[in-house]
């Protein structure tokens, strides 16, 4: 009897450790799921390093009353650098992918599509990618292929972070200068030329009625407004990319912790960032 009773308690033992790894990998799991959410958001900013090119292009034409057929632009570099930019959204979708799938032991159904593309040493148009940067994609992408090939299960979830932890923190930076600095960038230049276009009008007499410089005033700020929309929005999704830098490295501290009441209450913590971030996206993209 008193042997049932012990492997009874044993058994209970070892069944409430479980649940409580089960339910602090789970905080893993939201973490990476906030993560990914949040990264999404890239698909649905309104601006693109093309679309400056192009912009730019046109507001030149209407600048100089130039009528064509097609508009005559050399966007060839700024479209790479749009390229560039997907590589990154892809890269790092891709490991917060496989890191929510090892916490629940599902890696089996990870795919490396995410893989698709390269970043090497290299200048394109407004981005200049460096040997760090260049490095880190090839020491994660590395890592992705591994997780993707091998046998890889929640006892391997802290190796999995330890491997990652420099290069995603890495590429993580960069892709937060690329939204948040060179693409910001573009719209200041864009807000420069709006405002010189505006004040050329205003000197040159142009407008002559009450009404034209009351409308020629209205379609300057409704203009302004939409620029400094898109960047906030590209502000936001910088924030957010910090965050989730904030919070991996949190996760690579407490790796071999990863089941500790403490740790999941500080990866609930920055889900619960991200997806105020999130929701102050959503806001402005609609």
């Amino acid at each position: 009897m008193n042997k049932y009773l012990l492997k009874s308690r044993l058994t209970l033992i070892l069944f409430a450790l479980s649940i409580v790894g089960c339910v602090n990998l789970k905080s893993v799991g939201d973490f990476s799921a906030s993560s990914i959410e949040s990264i999404k958001n890239f698909e649905q900013i309104d601006y693109s390093f093309l679309q400056h090119c192009l912009d730019r292009c046109a507001e030149e034409a209407i600048r100089l009353y130039e009528i064509k057929r097609a508009q005559e632009c050399s966007c060839a570099l700024y479209e790479e650098a749009d390229s560039v930019a997907q590589v990154f959204y892809n890269t790092i979708g891709g490991y917060f992918e496989g890191l929510g799938l090892l916490s629940q032991n599902e890696l089996t159904n990870y795919s490396s599509e995410a893989l698709i593309g390269a970043l090497t040493t290299q200048e394109v148009g407004p981005l200049q990618i460096d040997e760090r940067t260049a490095s880190a994609f090839s020491s994660l992408s590395n890592t992705l292929l591994r997780a993707s090939t091998d046998f890889y299960r929640r006892k391997k979830l802290a190796k999995y972070i330890e491997e990652a932890n420099e290069p995603i923190q890495v590429l993580l930076e960069k892709f937060e200068v690329i939204v948040s600095t060179n693409l910001k960038g573009e719209l200041r230049f864009k807000r420069e030329r709006l405002y010189a276009y505006y004040m050329d009008m205003k000197m040159s007499r142009t407008v002559v009625s009450e009404y034209e410089k009351g409308q020629a005033t209205a379609d300057y700020y409704q203009a302004l407004g939409e620029i400094k929309r898109k960047e906030m929005e590209l502000a936001v999704f910088g924030k957010s990319l910090a965050e989730i830098a904030k919070g991996h490295q949190v996760l690579y501290e407490n790796r071999n912790e990863l089941s500790v009441k403490s740790l999941q209450n500080l990866a609930k913590g920055y889900s619960s960032n991200i997806k105020g971030l999130i929701s102050e996206f959503k806001k402005l993209n609609h």
